[in-house]
């Protein structure tokens, strides 16, 4: 949250070299734990979806002879992952929720024909034209939307998270959302997780979670190092000596001696930091909210 400026939102993140996705929630400054949630779906799900449905339709022609057509699974069998990987940051898309789709029914990736996309022609680097198609394009990314055999997604994801939330803070937090990471960059994305998430609002596992709007934060840098920007600015701020330790700390002592950042009561005596502080521990948290008329009540804090 510190490139936004705002101590409250909720964050979703691709980690773990784009094979999770992982979703938590932060209110005045403080990770609500129960919020965390992950899934094994991220932006490799997707590459893996071009791959597949490239080696079933996908053509390729000559440079210098257009008419001349030929089954890329042929030719190449599969692609390397560099290639599909910029196949997938140049040519593909989120399209809308597909209109067949009823309210809380997960996609079938597999089955949809319909799409809108036109094709393209993606060069390789033996001077022959992999034709994208429309149905690559806009249609590839909808296992990221596809239900698991638990009927998770990324969508309900994020609601899952609001859910663990406190009552009196989950208006706030829905209206805050960030997605970052490489795989949130394509063009149209959060709009689309927009819209499953306000069609799983409507079914009966969401009753009790009443959200009235939903917004997204425009990050004000690469959604992709995001991450990175938030922790520069975090360890350029000389006034959080609860929250790090020196690299002089760490190499004397070992990884070993870190504390559980999510823990209230964890201690860092680290005595090369000027004035290093002590945690607060829970009551003196409470004692200190309560008497701060700029925070919110504590109640809508989960301690």
């Amino acid at each position: 949250h510190f490139p936004l400026g705002t101590p409250t939102g909720v964050i979703s993140w691709n980690c773990r070299v784009y094979k999770d996705t992982s979703v938590v929630c932060v209110y005045e400054g403080m990770v609500i734990m129960q919020s965390y949630k992950c899934l094994e779906l991220g932006a490799n799900a997707h590459i893996a979806a071009i791959q597949m449905m490239v080696a079933e339709s996908g053509m390729v022609k000559d440079g210098a002879n257009d008419d001349e057509k030929k089954a890329a699974s042929e030719i190449y069998g599969e692609f390397d992952l560099d290639v599909l990987e910029d196949i997938r940051a140049r040519t593909c898309f989120c399209g809308e929720r597909p209109a067949e789709l009823k309210d809380g029914t997960f996609t079938q990736s597999g089955t949809k024909t319909e799409h809108r996309a036109v094709d393209m022609t993606y060069p390789l680097a033996d001077g022959h034209h992999l034709i994208v198609s429309g149905k690559v394009r806009e249609r590839s990314v909808e296992v990221l939307f596809d239900g698991d055999g638990e009927d998770n997604s990324i969508a309900t994801l994020v609601l899952d998270s609001l859910a663990q939330c406190p009552i009196d803070c989950r208006t706030q937090l829905a209206e805050r959302i960030l997605v970052i990471g490489g795989g949130s960059m394509m063009p149209g994305f959060n709009h689309r997780l927009k819209q499953e998430m306000l069609a799983f609002l409507e079914l009966p596992r969401y009753a009790n979670l009443p959200l009235p709007k939903l917004k997204f934060y425009k990050p004000n840098y690469f959604s992709n190092i995001m991450s990175w920007v938030g922790g520069a600015i975090m360890g350029s701020v000389e006034h959080l000596h609860d929250r790090y330790i020196s690299r002089e700390f760490y190499a004397n002592k070992g990884s070993a001696t870190l504390p559980d950042w999510s823990s209230l009561r964890a201690e860092i005596k680290d005595s090369s930091v000027v004035s290093t502080p002590t945690r607060r521990t829970s009551s003196q948290l409470r004692d200190f909210m309560s008497s701060s008329p700029s925070l919110p009540p504590i109640s809508t804090l989960a301690l």
